[in-house]
């Protein structure tokens, strides 16, 4: 089934005698084509310079994304979670719902000026715990509504 003309293989089209065929060498001694239809280079897992700008722009992006989201939602974003867990998010934000729509009052005392948030509302055990972690987490000063200082109305 050699082709005189063209000098080449021919391959029949009605599927007979495949056994047959048996490749050529071609004339410069280059082994017979593999059949593989990627180069040996991407089989053997070369990394492209292409893929590293991708995941690096991929990295940028998911990076700008977890810091925008530490924007709309301060101290219980992506990064909050990530960094201290889902729990400690979910309590800032319930923090700073109830500290949002909380009450304030502001005073000076001796050229110092104070600042007091005071609830809006009556707050369940869980917000109160919420709300006193979040205290502590930022480090804020907390003083108790009954003792010594407490005013009785």
């Amino acid at each position: 089934m050699q082709d005189e003309a063209r000098g080449g293989l021919t391959i029949p089209l009605d599927d007979t005698r495949w056994p047959g065929i048996v490749p050529q060498d071609s004339a410069d001694g280059a082994a017979p084509y593999a059949g593989s239809p990627f180069r040996r280079e991407h089989r053997r897992g070369r990394f492209r310079f292409e893929n590293l700008v991708l995941a690096a722009l991929a990295v940028l992006l998911l990076g700008t994304l977890a810091w925008g989201s530490e924007d709309i939602y301060p101290d219980s974003g992506v990064i909050t979670r990530i960094v201290y867990g889902n729990a400690v998010a979910d309590r800032n934000f319930m923090a700073r719902t109830i500290l949002a729509d909380s009450q304030k009052l502001g005073f000076l005392i001796a050229d110092t000026w104070y600042e007091v948030d005071t609830p809006s509302r009556s707050l369940t055990p869980m917000e109160q715990q919420a709300l006193l972690g979040y205290a502590d987490w930022k480090g804020l000063v907390r003083y108790p509504a009954d003792g010594p200082l407490a005013i009785d109305p």
